[in-house]
């Protein structure tokens, strides 16, 4: 939730941002070195608005519907590799033509050094509305004991992890996020063919635990970091995002009036429901 004075300074405004997202991955094991992976994925997220006076007078509602078709190879007892195709459709869901697809990739590779640590390498690429994001990626997974886990994977995220027992796990994760979704109308204004320019980074401390069978309950609570949320027209693009850096990036023009910001940094919280599927070793 952001709090925030009206233009004329006369009223406070609230400002809440909601996401309701439904995951779902199935591995296919095709033999001892080979698994294919199928994925659908739906979010939804809505923007609201409020005065105490006026109730809700603005609501921004857009999401997306996602394709995940992956092949993880191992190459050997120490390296494999994860490699994933990803097709979605990032919008307010009006209107909806190709101009709101989107087509990206994945290739993660981990290479063993022991028992307990893995390297991470790879590269993350996806055809944005403001332009081709590339990400290069790099980390580990690091057992320190049988309690203690760090994972990193710069620059998405980060998990310490700590498991008392084998139904509770608690931590600190960070996440970093950069999607764009096609808006075609922008409700009390004019503007419409605009997308969305959503940044968001989250520091959580987290706990989940087993309610039974292979189910799991997930808590985060947290606060965000350099959150950035922006429309802009659907022809302002720039010539490449690569990792957190823009370039050729001229969208805002030197004019403020041409791009709003929408949602600042504030708490966080994220309840999940979790199904693991049980893994033969």
């Amino acid at each position: 939730m952001n709090n925030f004075e009206h233009s004329s300074g006369t009223s406070e405004h609230n400002r809440n941002f909601n996401m309701y997202v439904l995951n779902a991955k199935a591995p296919i094991v095709i033999n001892d070195k080979s698994v294919l992976i199928l994925g659908l994925e739906h979010m939804q997220q809505t923007v609201t608005t409020t005065n105490n006076d006026l109730g809700v007078f603005a609501d921004y509602s857009f999401g997306s519907s996602m394709l995940q078709v992956g092949w993880e190879q191992k190459w050997n007892d120490r390296s494999k590799m994860l490699f994933m195709a990803l097709g979605r459709f990032n919008s307010d869901f009006n209107d909806v033509d190709l101009a709101h697809f989107q087509i990206g990739g994945l290739a993660l590779g981990t290479t063993k050094r022991s028992d307990n640590f893995d390297w991470k390498y790879g590269v993350y690429a996806n055809t944005e509305l403001f332009g081709t994001m590339v990400v290069p990626l790099f980390g580990f997974n690091w057992k320190m004991n049988e309690q203690m886990r760090f994972k990193l994977l710069i620059p998405l995220n980060f998990e310490y992890s700590y498991q008392p027992k084998s139904w509770l796990r608690t931590g600190l994760r960070f996440e970093g996020v950069n999607g764009s979704y096609a808006y075609q109308s922008v409700p009390g204004s004019s503007w419409s063919d605009k997308y969305i320019d959503r940044a968001d980074n989250n520091l959580w401390a987290f706990t989940e635990f087993k309610v039974g069978g292979n189910f799991w309950f997930h808590l985060k609570a947290g606060h965000s970091i350099l959150r950035k949320y922006k429309v802009f027209d659907q022809g302002d693009k720039m010539a490449l995002k690569l990792g957190p850096v823009n370039i050729g990036d001229q969208r805002n023009n030197g004019t403020p009036k041409d791009v709003a910001k929408w949602f600042d940094n504030g708490y966080s919280f994220e309840a999940r429901i979790i199904y693991r599927f049980p893994i033969k070793k």
